[in-house]
């Protein structure tokens, strides 16, 4: 068989002569089809040709679509066998779990499966791979969907990396809103969370609000991210102002807000919960574990002075200093700061069910009743 005035045998020749590869390996890279991959692999197997300079990338193509080109010269391929770009140190097979385990976080970013190609090539051994990574995420592998996602997070990659930042104009479907909204926004972080890739950004809401969201990247339905002048009349004023003043928002501020109260969603408003555990599921399941950083132990005595302090109404305050006294005082008590109707502390409460008992604040403690006392109607 030939192809291109070469055959195969002597095709073989020329690659054994620039890499070492049996021929057992070589016979069973032969046998397997071409194009029998996933689009996501396919995909890192043309950006590692661009990298290499085996292929050209076209760079001004409309929407998420990545076209490419043959070269007009194929570069010399480096005879040494191993790869520079790696410690010497690391042995191939350290090299090749390194760079499995670079694999496992490829959900992270688009661009990590390209790295552990270049990392190593050679096959880890799945039989002695012994760490794995198993990660929840809702978005559909091989996907269109996951296409969109990682198209949108390259692009803001490419964005962040140029450190020409510009607002952007993106149509968003908004769950909460349950309407198709276009948003101006100014981008500064990707944040995996609940689940999901979350776009944290600063600009117009899908309430109309100017203040800060988080972005899912799935439900951004924009044809591709169309960046925008900062003179431009849809840019928000107060966006305008913080770019004059060389004040615009960094990851640094994301991560801040996060540090300051329990939950996602940084931008809403904080308050003070008060929960108490079981004594037993405390010692075998709470027991030095981090739930946020603001969270710490207290005693009955100190939860009395929070529900003093921190319930106005008579009849709620002593309705749950009541409540606190019929409890007994050997059972664990915590304090945290969370962020109000973010859905992921209430989330990790109730699916711990009857082990927690919200005690402050009244409003979600009532709330977490109302929502028990629903179910519970569900199964009679």
């Amino acid at each position: 068989m030939t192809k291109g005035n070469v055959s195969v045998n002597q095709w073989r020749h020329s690659l054994q002569k620039q890499i070492a590869i049996a021929d057992a390996d070589l016979d069973k890279i032969l046998a397997e089809k071409l194009f029998a991959q996933v689009r996501k692999s396919l995909q890192n197997e043309f950006d590692l040709l661009v990298t290499r300079l085996l292929l050209q990338r076209l760079t001004r193509v409309t929407g998420r679509s990545k076209n490419y080109r043959r070269v007009d010269t194929i570069p010399p391929i480096p005879s040494q066998t191993g790869n520079p770009n790696t410690d010497s140190n690391l042995t191939p097979q350290t090299q090749a779990y390194l760079a499995a385990t670079l694999g496992m976080f490829s959900f992270l970013d688009p661009s990590l499966p390209l790295l552990a190609d270049q990392f190593s090539e050679e096959v880890v051994d799945e039989d002695n791979h012994r760490v794995f990574l198993y990660v929840d995420y809702l978005v559909p592998e091989s996907s269109p969907m996951q296409d969109a996602v990682d198209q949108f997070q390259s692009e803001l990659q490419e964005m962040w990396d140029s450190q020409n930042i510009a607002p952007l104009l993106l149509t968003y479907r908004s769950a909460h809103q349950n309407q198709i909204k276009e948003c101006v926004v100014y981008p500064v972080c990707i944040y995996f969370m609940d689940r999901a890739k979350y776009l944290c950004a600063y600009g117009s809401t899908p309430r109309g609000e100017i203040n800060w969201y988080k972005y899912r990247l799935d439900r951004i339905i924009s044809q591709r991210l169309e960046s925008l002048d900062w003179q431009d009349s849809r840019v928000p004023q107060l966006l305008k102002e913080k770019y004059q003043e060389n004040n615009l928002p960094t990851p640094k501020t994301v991560n801040d807000m996060l540090k300051e109260a329990w939950g996602c969603d940084f931008y809403k408003e904080t308050a003070l919960m008060v929960l108490r555990f079981d004594r037993t599921f405390h010692q075998s399941y709470m027991q030095g574990i981090s739930i946020h950083s603001t969270c710490t132990a207290i005693d009955p005595d100190r939860a009395a002075t929070l529900i003093k302090q921190y319930t106005p109404h008579p009849e709620h305050r002593s309705a749950l200093l009541q409540i606190l006294q019929s409890r007994p005082t050997d059972d664990a008590y915590y304090q945290v700061t969370y962020r109000e109707t973010d859905y992921y502390p209430l989330r990790w409460l109730r699916a711990l069910g009857s082990e927690v008992e919200i005690l402050l604040p009244w409003d979600l403690r009532q709330k977490r009743a109302a929502e028990i006392q629903k179910t519970k109607n569900l199964y009679q």
